[in-house]
């Protein structure tokens, strides 16, 4: 893949953040209107699929995945969401909903996945903003009384020395196939804990030296602190900025939407700083009015 070839571009969901993925999808139409992000169906009423069908987004859940409906099972399958040999030949970026971009994005996205493939790599992503190594997250959720025994017992399984950097998955750049199915597998076979989909991209990702590249995340991720800094006009070295973050940078709640006459209650997931919060929101009008119709005809609006 040269610098100038774009990678396939996938996020998912299901209801619970249809309003930010209207956020995501108008986002990327103003930044980079060519590429053409496609949705993978986490779960998605019969309504919000015949839309993002109609639009042509719509990935559907693979097979396999029938009785895992916890969404993190199915944001590790990712890869298998793409047909046939998507994830060798052109690599694929993965991008949370509730993650907006604020500036162009895809040249640097295009050299970052062809030095992976240059340098044998798997993967790219950014440390969590938290600034934990994988043990003192360990240590800090452990402190909490949370299940975080199964990323223990994985680390230890690898040999994993636990000093490295905790790493965040909203925003992946992978070329590698056989690392996105390894990630899959791990994740299909365990309950239901902690961000385990999340750990368990951790565990892999340092299982190897060298597997994965390390990227700037007040750059590719901003998210908790890192958003104090950001120049929301897109300005700034921020190309994506995160709305889930700690720290009380960001607010949940729901909220009535609507267009000619029709509406819908919505989750909203918002940035608390203000000029950040208005980009979302005027994403989610221009999406909203520019698909009115098929969003009324589809029955997401009523």
């Amino acid at each position: 893949m040269s610098a100038s070839t774009p990678p396939c571009y996938i996020t998912g969901a299901d209801d619970h953040l249809l309003a930010n993925l209207f956020m995501l999808l108008d986002a990327v139409a103003e930044h980079e209107p060519a590429i053409d992000l496609k949705i993978c169906d986490f779960g998605f009423s019969p309504p919000v699929a015949r839309f993002f069908g109609r639009m042509g987004w719509l990935l559907p859940k693979p097979a396999f995945l029938a009785g895992k409906d916890h969404p993190w099972y199915a944001k590790a399958a990712m890869a298998d969401y793409l047909p046939g040999d998507t994830v060798a030949e052109r690599g694929f970026v993965w991008i949370d909903a509730d993650i907006i971009p604020l500036a162009p994005f895809n040249d640097g996205v295009a050299r970052t996945a062809a030095d992976l493939r240059q340098t044998g790599r798997s993967a790219a992503l950014c440390p969590d903003d938290c600034g934990y190594s994988l043990s003192a997250f360990i240590e800090a959720w452990r402190g909490r009384d949370r299940d975080v025994a199964p990323f223990a017992e994985q680390l230890a399984a690898r040999g994993i020395a636990g000093d490295q950097a905790y790493l965040n998955t909203g925003f992946i750049i992978c070329v590698d196939p056989a690392f996105a199915q390894a990630w899959r597998d791990l994740v299909l076979k365990q309950h239901v804990w902690l961000l385990f989909e999340q750990n368990s991209f951790n565990s892999l990702a340092y299982e190897a030296p060298g597997r994965v590249a390390v990227l700037d995340t007040a750059e590719w991720n901003a998210h908790g602190s890192l958003l104090d800094d950001v120049d929301a006009s897109g300005g700034g070295a921020a190309r994506f900025v995160h709305a889930t973050s700690a720290g009380d940078r960001h607010v949940d709640g729901e909220l009535t939407v609507g267009v000619q006459g029709m509406s819908r209650k919505m989750n909203l997931k918002l940035f608390v700083r203000e000029d950040l919060r208005t980009r979302q929101l005027g994403h989610l009008e221009r999406f909203m009015n520019r698909h009115a119709d098929a969003l009324i005809e589809t029955g997401v609006l009523r």
